[in-house]
């Protein structure tokens, strides 16, 4: 039996056959390689005293605590006595500093939460419909590329009174027409009467250091559950915790 020799390659061949394996390789790599990272979401808050952290720790308010907990950057712009209609001082109500703001076309995804509604009571439910319908108008034009989620105010005082449902109700109407999701501290109660004193000073009715923490972390367990594809892996995880 005759052996037959494999075929010689030509110089031409091993031009051809090299020129191949580095074309599949470099497209290995290719494949191989990642592509550039998603931009981190971000949070902005819009809102009153309690976003400001008045009477606590204005670095560590509940907007802050959340974003830390999420692990997203954040941007808070919140001034005691304001609200929807209210003003206070050089403060403007929201539809206000929304005006003065530069806007951002940055696009990248995020939350943005537009939190209070307590220094709005005693104004018809007319004004107050209407100018949440400008304000979340104005945001969805000045953050285009992020979700609006309106936070409703929480007991301010404690016990929560006839006048505050009613202008938690209203907020939520307002929510409801404007499609953006509603979280109602009171109805979802978040701060149960007979836990109040663990998240509220008694003397000036505002959320602790200690309160301002957990509101934070029911805020982020919020957003996480309205926006799970948002969501970002931490270490610091929030734990489920309630008053």
């Amino acid at each position: 039996m005759q052996l037959r020799r494999p075929p010689r390659l030509t110089r031409r061949g091993l031009l051809v056959a090299g020129a191949g394996a580095v074309a599949a390789a470099a497209t290995g790599a290719a494949r191989a390689e990642p592509g550039p990272a998603a931009p981190a979401p971000r949070l902005f808050v819009l809102g009153d005293s309690w976003a400001a952290g008045l009477h606590a720790d204005p670095q560590r308010a509940l907007g802050q605590v959340a974003a830390r907990l999420l692990g997203w950057p954040v941007e808070v712009d919140a001034a005691s006595g304001t609200g929807y209609l209210a003003t206070t001082g050089s403060a403007g109500s929201y539809a206000d500093r929304l005006r003065d703001a530069v806007p951002d076309d940055a696009r990248e995804p995020g939350v943005a939460v537009l939190q209070g509604g307590s220094n709005d009571h005693g104004r018809s439910s007319a004004d107050l419909l209407a100018a949440v319908r400008v304000t979340t108008a104005l945001l969805a034009e000045r953050r285009p590329g992020l979700r609006i989620v309106m936070l409703g105010p929480g007991p301010d005082p404690e016990p929560v009174t006839a006048q505050q449902r009613a202008v938690d109700a209203v907020l939520a109407r307002a929510a409801g027409r404007a499609r953006v999701p509603y979280l109602s501290m009171l109805r979802q109660h978040w701060i149960p009467a007979g836990r109040a004193d663990a998240v509220l000073d008694p003397h000036h009715h505002h959320p602790t250091v200690a309160g301002q923490r957990y509101l934070g972390l029911r805020l982020a367990e919020a957003l996480r559950a309205l926006h799970p594809d948002l969501a970002v892996p931490t270490d610091s995880s929030p734990r489920t915790g309630r008053a």
